[in-house]
């Protein structure tokens, strides 16, 4: 369990990449008091939170009801997560668009920061994949939603260091950090189409 729970916390890590939110939330809180953008970061989070753990208590449900089997959802989520690594790598992640005067707080929170930057198409597919029914036990996928709340409070308390961290890092500190992290999501990806398409494979 120990084990299982590390793993998980270390996939949900470089998928949910806390560092690469930096340059969103700074463009998305420009100008704003410190009090507002916590507000935003703490908004962020917990309509991540709720987005995500829908998908870890309904997600395989769903597919269960459009006909969609699990190995079929990992390999195609396993493809996906390379396309986002590989933008990552290659820094082809689509600037924020420029926050607006008329922008809410609530507003900058859920987008793009909730969705898609944190609680995006990679992070709903790994927590489904994570809490596979049929692999996992109860107290295993309530381990793995530990995990995921641990995950967010460490993007929670990126956000909130953000401007301290930003100065130390600087731009090239981030795009380095966030490109290894993209190396480590590619070669996560690669494994999950492997043991994915395997197990098709042996289905037939």
């Amino acid at each position: 369990m120990p084990n299982t729970f590390f793993a998980d916390l270390v996939t949900l890590l470089v998928v949910l990449n806390p560092i690469a939110k930096l340059p969103i939330f700074l463009a998305m809180t420009a100008g704003l008091e410190r009090p507002v953008r916590d507000r935003v970061a703490l908004n962020a989070t917990l309509i991540s939170f709720g987005i995500l753990l829908f998908f870890i208590v309904a997600g395989q449900v769903l597919l269960e009801a459009l006909g969609v089997g699990l190995n079929s959802f990992r390999l195609a989520g396993a493809l996906v997560l390379l396309l986002f690594a590989l933008k990552m790598i290659f820094d082809t992640m689509p600037p924020p668009p420029p926050p607006g005067d008329d922008v809410s707080p609530l507003e900058r929170a859920i987008f793009p920061l909730a969705m898609p930057s944190i609680a995006g198409p990679g992070s709903m597919l790994t927590v489904v994949v994570l809490t596979d029914n049929a692999r996992f036990s109860i107290a295993e996928q309530a381990m793995t939603t530990l995990a995921l709340a641990l995950g967010l409070v460490m993007v929670f308390l990126t956000m909130r260091l953000a401007t301290p961290l930003v100065h130390v890092l600087r731009r090239p500190g981030i795009a380095i950090i966030s490109r290894v992290m993209g190396l480590i999501l590619a070669a996560l990806a690669v494994d999950g189409m492997v043991r994915a398409g395997g197990a098709i494979v042996r289905g037939w």
